[in-house]
This record gives structure tokens, C-alpha cells and sequence, in this order.
């Protein structure tokens, strides 16, 4: 992106999420009990985080979670499966890993991590770790909901011109012609310009004699 241009359909007046902001956030660490779990609850706790713990690692995810930290190697070592929606992750991940091994790496890359904290646990790097996460995941879930908006938008205006030209197809109409006769339809019925050109369509499509 060009120096001096906003993010495309991001709205500018979103907030980062600040250090602030901390104490509003719920978290869920993924781990058996251990030294380091201990570390890690200990020195979120005093950031301000409400942290809950589960072992093993559970089928899904409340809404509310904000956060998951899952101890990778942990996972690995048990052979327990981590269930998560890669896609469309409902709160952001951070992985908490031994040492780089293949495999590990292998696991981060499907996981698709928002951050990586290294063990043992130190607390440099854990607090910029998260709120780095935590934004980044924000931004990825605006753009994600414009992206949605856009997808509708587009099929809508697929919809709409397909009515238009079948519209101009039984007559000789222009396609502002065709459009004004599809919204005096829409007010007639009170409902949408895509909604009476679905209706349109689908009785262009429905088997004759129905």
C-alpha cells in the first residue's frame, strides 16, 4: 500500500486496542498443568486478563474467549487433536512453543497463529506479542465483514441486471427504463429491487403449466 492512503473499507475511526484496554479481555490457555502454564496465568494475570484454563484441548470455542494461547508442543507430545476454524476464527490464537521443530512449524503454519511465544516463559515480548495479535486479528475481521458486504453487494447487482434484461427482452425498453419498471414493482409490494428480481427470475425458470 502507497504511502498516505487508508486501508480500502476500513473505517478510520476504529481504535487501535491499547494497553488500556487490557482488562476487558478473556483468555483461554490450552495447556496441561505445568511450571510454565503457571508462568504464563501468572503473568497475564497481572496485565489485567481474565484467564481461564482447559486440558485437553476442547471441540470448540465460546463467543466470549477473546484469546486462545494452546501450548503446541503439548498437543503434539499427547496426540490430542486442536480443533480450530482457520477460516474464520472467532477469537485470536497466539502458540505457545518448546523449539522450532519441523513439525511444530508445520502445525503453526496450519493453525494459522496470530503470534508465537517462545518457552520458558519470560515476560518481555508477551504483552507487545498480544496486542499486536489482538489488532491485527480486528483488522483481519473488518476487512473480512467488508469483504462479505462487497460478495452480497455484487451477487445483488448480478440479480438485478439479469431482471433487467429479460425485462428489456419482452420489450423494447432501455436498461433505465427497465430498472424504473423493477422499483415501481418493489414499492408496490414493499419489499426490495433485488427481492422482485429474484421473483422475476425464478418465474423465467419455473417449468410451464406450474
Amino acid at each position: 500500500m502507497r504511502p498516505g492512503r487508508s486501508e480500502p473499507f476500513v473505517s478510520e475511526k476504529e481504535q487501535p486496542f491499547l494497553i488500556k484496554d487490557l482488562r476487558s479481555l478473556k483468555v483461554l490457555l490450552v495447556q496441561p498443568e505445568n511450571n510454565d502454564g503457571v508462568a504464563l496465568r501468572s503473568h497475564l494475570e497481572r496485565i489485567g486478563c481474565h484467564v481461564q484454563e482447559i486440558w485437553p484441548p476442547p471441540p470448540s470455542y465460546s463467543d466470549e474467549i477473546d484469546i486462545v494461547f494452546v501450548m503446541v508442543d503439548r498437543v503434539i507430545e499427547n496426540k490430542q487433536i486442536f480443533h480450530w476454524q482457520v477460516e474464520n476464527p472467532s477469537a485470536v490464537l497466539i502458540a505457545v512453543i518448546d523449539y522450532e521443530s519441523p513439525l511444530a512449524i508445520d502445525r503453526l503454519l496450519q493453525m494459522r497463529v496470530n503470534a508465537v511465544i517462545g518457552l520458558p516463559i519470560r515476560p518481555f515480548g508477551i504483552l507487545t506479542n498480544l496486542l499486536a495479535a489482538v489488532n491485527n486479528h480486528r483488522r483481519e475481521q473488518r476487512l473480512r465483514l467488508n469483504l462479505d458486504r462487497l460478495q452480497a453487494k455484487l451477487e445483488s447487482c448480478q440479480v438485478i441486471e439479469r431482471a433487467k434484461l429479460a425485462i428489456m427482452l419482452t420489450a423494447p425498453q432501455s436498461g433505465k427504463e427497465a430498472y424504473g419498471i423493477l422499483r415501481q414493482l418493489a414499492m408496490k409490494h414493499r419489499t426490495t429491487v433485488e427481492a422482485v428480481s429474484s421473483e422475476i427470475l425464478s418465474g423465467l425458470h419455473a417449468p410451464e403449466g406450474d
